[in-house]
Order: C-alpha cells, then structure tokens, then sequence
C-alpha cells in the first residue's frame, strides 16, 4: 500500500487516533502504541496545551506520534477559531522537527 503523504510528511498507517475516552492517560498511551498509528488527534478542549506536564500530553510521545489538534468540543464557530488561534500561538511541538 502506498505511504499516506499530507504536507509533504509520510506515514505508513492511514490510521489517527483520537486521545479522548479513555480511562486513564496511561491506557491512552499505550492504546496509541498499539494501534500503530502515527496521528493522534487531540481536542484543544481537553488538554492544558501551553502545559507540557499535561496528563494527555505528557503520556504521548512526541517523537514517534504526530499531534494534530482539533476543535472538537467547540460550542460554536468563534469558539473554534479562538482554540485555533490558541494552538497557533502556543506553537504546539506536534514532532521533534516541526511545529504548528
């Protein structure tokens, strides 16, 4: 099967996993390791992004999984574009080598 290719970056799982609903941050992580994925979602919403000691955050692995935020959870269309912004500002570390 051909590589999953977005912006220029190569995965080979076409899979992303999401960080939400799980019992624990050290089941998440270890669910994210098993699933052989390589994007994880995370929802702006749920975690503290300009804390790295966040209990989401902390759990993944930023050299092997790349974060993509999402707005899940937004109530409305201003508040998804103020969590954008947030992460944007935050320059969430998504890999070793890049940020958003």
């Amino acid at each position: 099967m051909d590589k999953l290719v977005i912006a220029g970056r190569s995965f080979d799982s076409r899979l992303l996993v999401g960080t939400g609903k799980f019992a624990a941050p050290q089941v998440m992580a270890q669910a994210l390791v098993a699933s052989g994925a390589e994007v994880v979602t995370v929802a702006l919403r749920r975690v503290d992004i300009e804390n790295p000691q966040d209990d989401t955050l902390r759990e993944i692995d930023r050299d092997r999984f790349l974060l993509l935020p999402n707005t899940s959870g937004a109530r409305n269309a201003e508040e998804a574009v103020r969590l954008s912004r947030l992460a944007r500002a935050a320059s969430v570390k998504v890999r070793a080598e890049s940020t958003v």
